[in-house]
């Protein structure tokens, strides 16, 4: 017997009350009869206490509950799976009356369906209509234990699996031993796997994951099919095939196709490997992929606008042992993978407008968690002069765009026209503020600026103010808010009006709208500003932007034309403009360098025997940036700084013939600026530092063994660890200690399809990063092995649905008889008191 509460039995601190009152009692009556009265009446309160307690009393039962899990994942037959709803079909009707059930799809999870909607479903999935989603993975011993939950109280519980037994998760073992301990029955009906001519590329691997430089390593694919087949086996580097194979493949026999390549790209490499089989079904699964890391040549990756004029200087480096990739403005790496294959970047003439905020960030990351090197050189579109003010890549760099301009340098006047209607609300407005702020930033104490923001008509946000005035323009820009239509006509007059009364040397006027803006006489009214002195660029934010209007009169108004359709790069494009206009960022003449600070990068060198430069970018150093080389007017030349588990290092003057002529005809251009160059690469020391990763219940386990020089297990690291997926994503990682100088690191892996895991011993300032891709699915690689525990099940039969189950014990209420009980016992004490 079990009782619901006990709190009613509190009641019974009420009978020592009665006891008082019996003990006080003057009732003359006999002894006996007194007693006995009394006596019933406190049993009559215990049973009545006992019946607000809610018993209940148990009985054996012979009614079941039978629960059908039903494989519906990719591995599955879908014919055989039908067939299954029909041993399904016949089994429901089988049971008795007093019997229930409960049905459920299994695959990436489990869902109820009642029997028709299940038919449905399957007849849906043959002719075609997908859910690789749900049938992309086999999760059984989740979905063993969750099936749980459909048994009712007071029945005894069946569970039948009908499954190919292919489970992509680990578990069935431990679901199916929780399950006996519950006293869940559980019988299995095998169904055929997928019967569709199917070949699957189950992985490709490594003798090592390093390599030296021109190492051969071999790489072997393993390939697998349901069907006997031939297929094409390809290896591909950076999306290209280098090497192909042909192979014949049996069903469940693991074929293996090696690849002897020679690793010629230093830094982490990644290798893919397809198959092009004759017959096959699910394309997700004919490729695999592995990262090898290269130690050898130091691998730079150069940026230029012209890439012809980097040439020579290219040729110098190459003379020293450096693996050099030159490429165009446009070949930065969109992805933290393809950066970790340079140990350094140079930026030797590509604007911050012709970079995504993404790649921006990347750098940033690069240098700073990774441990990279990012190299800036002097040109017309490096630090300020190409927009890099306030920009994650100026973080990274010992340099600043901003300085004290020269008295002597022409006075400039710019107004900014922005549009300010209702489609540039929240964000873009909110950019085109800051964007007009660092302009205004950029400004020297001579310089003037106006704004002027409209939408169907002009409104003057700040008069032509000097720059000196930074709160009074930062505050007037901040007050700018949406309003509504669109036309630019009417902010350039207003603009226009300012800059004629100014007494400027330069006037400049940058205008920026995202849509269509009224009709009107834009062009000659350009044509009247430039009559005045006035130079006009165009700024077109969007694909709704009046392209064709705005490049027409940035070319009439000799300015320039920027397209964008991220708000998040006009700080740049503003800057860049800002910069450039004020004519005051470039030295140009013949400059000596003069040595400022010692430093390993210039050992064996004296300043004074260095060659002239003939111009430079003029920038000012951060405080804690070293400057080695500098102007003789003090302006810094070659400056370096630590940024975070890398270098920055910049160099204003320039490596072309444009201001550096003179470098590259010294013989000695190569040999200096390869030692600078190295100083700065990046530095990956893992010596005693073994790390292995696997993936565990749907994470990236990272297990590092640490050993000093002398051998010994090395414990009470400080260790920073992050990871960074393909979106640029960033999460710092917990290592902790298991052992004497073991470790391990957790990543969830999610739905990311690659990582980097940065590892670095603060301690010992040892460094490694890790590339996981992620596979697919398990529920396609056709290798799958039915657990020994499930095959040995007892086999469903339809006969014998309900047979064989023990007795379940349901609990049926009995308080009613406690209460009928403490009635009778109350009449018979109080019969008794009467008699």
């Amino acid at each position: 017997m079990s009782f619901t509460s006990f709190t009613p039995l509190l009641w019974l601190l009420l009978l020592l009350s009665a006891g008082y009152g019996y003990w006080r009692s003057l009732v003359d009556r006999p002894t006996g009869l007194k007693i006995t009265s009394f006596a019933l009446r406190v049993l009559g309160v215990i049973f009545l206490a006992l019946a607000l307690c809610q018993p209940y009393a148990g009985e054996e039962t012979d009614e079941a509950h039978v629960v059908f899990l039903l494989d519906v994942s990719q591995s599955v037959d879908l014919e055989s799976a039908k067939d299954a709803l029909k041993q399904v079909e016949a089994g429901v009707k089988a049971l008795r009356p007093q019997d229930t059930h409960s049905l459920f799809a299994v695959a990436n999870g489990l869902r109820e369906k009642k029997l028709p909607e299940f038919v449905k479903m399957l007849d849906d999935w043959t002719k075609g209509v997908a859910d690789d989603a749900f049938r992309s993975h086999t999760r059984l011993g989740d979905s063993l234990l969750a099936s749980r939950l459909a048994f009712p109280a007071g029945k005894a519980k069946r569970l039948i699996v009908f499954s190919d037994g292919i489970d992509t998760e680990s578990g069935v073992d431990s679901s199916l031993e929780q399950l006996r301990h519950e006293g869940v029955d559980v019988r299995f009906a095998p169904l055929k796997t997928l019967s569709d001519p199917e070949a699957a590329l189950v992985s490709l691997e490594s003798a090592s994951p390093f390599a030296f430089h021109g190492e051969v390593l071999r790489l072997t694919a393993r390939v697998i099919a349901n069907q006997p087949m031939n297929a094409r086996v390809r290896l591909l580097s950076k999306g290209v095939a280098v090497q192909e194979k042909t192979v014949a493949l049996k069903p469940g026999e693991d074929a293996k196709v090696w690849f002897d390549t020679e690793m010629t790209t230093p830094g982490p490499s990644v290798w893919s490997a397809e198959i092009i089989p004759e017959l096959d079904h699910f394309p997700i699964n004919n490729q695999a992929t592995t990262t090898i890391t290269v130690r050898g040549k130091p691998r730079i990756l150069v940026i230029h606008q012209d890439e012809k004029k980097m040439r020579p200087f290219i040729r110098s480096l190459k003379e020293q042992d450096f693996d050099v990739d030159l490429r165009g403005k446009r070949g930065l790496p969109e992805g933290m993978e393809d950066m970790l294959a340079f140990d350094a970047i140079v930026l030797a003439n590509m604007s911050a407008t012709d970079m995504t905020p993404r790649q921006m960030s990347l750098l940033r990351s690069y240098v700073s968690d990774f441990g990279g090197g990012l190299f800036m050189t002097g040109s017309e579109n490096s630090f300020g002069l190409g927009g890099y003010y306030k920009s994650p890549v100026e973080e990274v760099l010992p340099l600043v765009s901003r300085f004290e301009k020269e008295k002597e340098k022409p006075s400039l006047a710019m107004a900014l026209v922005i549009d300010k209607s209702g489609s540039m609300s929240g964000l873009p407005l909110q950019m085109a503020r800051q964007a007009a702020k660092s302009a205004a930033e950029l400004l020297g104490p001579q310089d003037q600026i106006a704004v002027v923001a409209f939408d169907g008509d002009a409104q003057i946000i700040c008069e032509m103010t000097p720059a000196s005035q930074q709160g009074t323009i930062q505050a007037a820009i901040d007050s700018i808010a949406e309003g509504g239509g669109t036309f630019m006509y009417t902010g350039m007059v207003a603009a226009k009006d300012m800059l004629e009364r100014t007494t400027a040397k330069v006037k400049h006027m940058i205008c920026l709208t995202d849509g269509q803006t009224q009709e009107a006489d834009h062009l000659g009214l350009v044509q009247q500003l430039v009559d005045s002195g006035v130079t006009v660029s165009t700024v077109g934010l969007g694909e709704g932007a009046a392209r064709e209007l705005l490049a027409q009169i940035a070319e009439a108004g000799k300015g320039r034309y920027y397209e964008s359709n991220d708000p998040a790069t006009l700080p740049q494009i503003f800057t860049k403009e800002t910069t450039q206009a004020s004519k005051s960022a470039v030295q140009e003449g013949v400059f000596t360098h003069l040595g400022i600070t010692e430093h390993p990068m210039l050992a064996g060198y004296e300043a004074e025997g260095l060659p002239v430069v003939l111009g430079y970018v003029m920038t000012e150093a951060k405080p804690a940036a070293q400057v080695l080389l500098g102007a003789e007017n003090g302006d810094p030349l070659l400056a370096v700084g630590r940024f975070g588990l890398g270098i920055g290092l910049a160099y204003t003057g320039d490596l072309t013939e444009v201001w550096g002529g003179e470098w590259l005809a010294w013989d000695g251009c190569g040999r200096f600026w390869a030692q600078v160059l190295r100083g700065a690469l990046r530095k990956a020391d893992v010596e005693g530092m073994d790390s292995r990763g696997e993936i565990r219940d749907g994470a990236w386990i990272m297990k590092i063994d640490r050993r000093g020089d002398d051998g010994a297990p090395v414990s009470g690291i400080h260790w920073n660890a992050q990871s960074l997926d393909e979106n640029g994503n960033t999460q710092d990682v917990a290592i902790r200690e298991t052992g004497l100088g073991r470790y391990e690191a957790r990543v969830p892996v999610g739905t990311r399809k690659h990582l980097s895991l940065r590892m670095h011993d603060r301690d010992h300032d040892k460094l490694e990063v890790k590339h996981y891709h992620a596979p697919y699915p398990a529920e396609y690689r056709l290798n799958g092995k039915t657990p020994d525990s499930l095959a040995s099940l007892a086999k469903y039969d339809t006969a014998t649905l309900t047979a064989g189950l023990s007795p379940a014990k349901q609990l049926q209420p009995v308080g009613h008889w406690f209460a009928w009980s403490a009635l009778g016992m109350l009449l018979g004490g109080i019969l008794l008191r009467r008699i």
